[in-house]
């Protein structure tokens, strides 16, 4: 059985009032665990997107050149809106560092609870501002573009902006969807302990 659902079982049997498998102290050393797998998580998503960052600023600004204004608000709103999206995720993960364990555990529980919220409204609107502004952005690079390749090529240039992106996008939700359920045991674990 991994962490996790040693984690979830320890939390139900709690729930339902049968002895728990677990002991309370091991309880919140498994959340403890829990935690920092998310935190390992979150700085691999955090080395993904700076690297992309780095190879994508250097393509817009540098490879291709672009020369039309309307072009460089579309680079500077790409890259501007993916430099906030590292940002939050930086943010977070210091967030996560500095949750104590050592308070009371209502103290705990509101910690854990933020901690949600913060990684909720990451994964929600942030990530989608972000990958809306960045589809606006490539969007307005489409005109320079159109003057220098054919309607072939741009439509095989749109389509491959699309459709992976499309899939690259389903398969991280399912890791996010995982990490915040994994959340959400720990702060339903740090409910159950406060009570």
């Amino acid at each position: 059985m991994n962490e996790f659902e040693s984690l979830k079982a320890g939390w139900i049997d709690a729930r339902t009032g049968m002895t728990p498998s677990l002991s309370a102290t091991q309880l919140i050393e498994r959340a403890q665990r829990t935690n920092r797998d998310s935190l390992r998580f979150q700085r691999g998503t955090l080395l993904i997107l700076v690297v992309s960052f780095l190879m994508m600023g250097y393509l817009l600004l540098f490879y291709f050149g672009f020369r039309e204004t309307l072009s460089h608000l579309g680079v500077g709103v790409m890259l501007g809106f993916f430099l906030l999206r590292i940002i939050l995720e930086a943010y977070s993960i210091q967030k996560g560092r500095a949750k104590d364990y050592d308070t009371s555990a209502t103290d705990t529980l509101d910690q854990e609870r933020n901690y949600l919220k913060l990684r909720l409204r990451i994964h929600g609107f942030f990530t989608y501002l972000t990958l809306g502004m960045y589809t606006l952005g490539f969007l307005l690079l489409l005109p320079e573009f159109s003057r220098y390749i054919s309607s072939f090529w741009m439509a095989a240039m749109v389509t491959s902006y699309f459709v992976p992106g499309i899939v690259l996008t389903l398969i991280i939700r399912r890791n996010v969807q995982k990490e915040l359920r994994e959340l959400r045991v720990v702060v339903a674990l740090s409910e159950n302990l406060a009570e």
